[in-house]
């Protein structure tokens, strides 16, 4: 069986949110994602979410694979109270490959759902022209 998707690359800049198992509004996220082949590694940003960080942007590094549909990573926090566990998410790539829908994991605490989908690559591409223009004092 071939893989109908091995020339597919998810690089690029994605706008997500996720849904915590109890009620209330889900989370916005934003990764940068690059795909190496199918390997894939990255950074997520985040408004926090609960009481001990309400008003932190949290910052995360993933890195996982995508085989055919089925992508698959791990987020780890640099946020200390969050950096002792690992979120797992696995989730499917929609026809056109610019979402990623599925779960996300705590092992034996919790779990939700997850959405991705990717920016624009307009978009990307003005977010990488960006730049700041600084006074030189003459």
């Amino acid at each position: 069986m071939t893989d109908d998707r091995a020339g597919s690359d998810l690089s690029g800049l994605w706008h997500g949110f996720y849904n915590m198992p109890r009620s209330g509004p889900p989370t916005p996220f934003e990764a940068e994602l690059l795909d190496t082949g199918g390997l894939l590694s990255g950074e997520t940003s985040e408004e926090g979410d609960t009481p001990d960080c309400h008003g932190l942007t949290l910052h995360a590094v993933i890195e996982g694979r995508r085989s055919g549909d089925l992508v698959s990573f791990t987020k780890r926090y640099d946020y200390l109270p969050r950096a002792d566990y690992a979120i797992a998410y696995e989730g499917m790539l929609a026809p056109g490959e610019d979402e990623i829908e599925g779960r996300w994991t705590i092992p034996g605490v919790w779990s939700g759902t997850f959405l991705m989908v990717r920016a624009r690559r307009d978009e990307a591409v003005e977010e990488g022209k960006v730049e700041e223009k600084v006074p030189t004092g003459r």
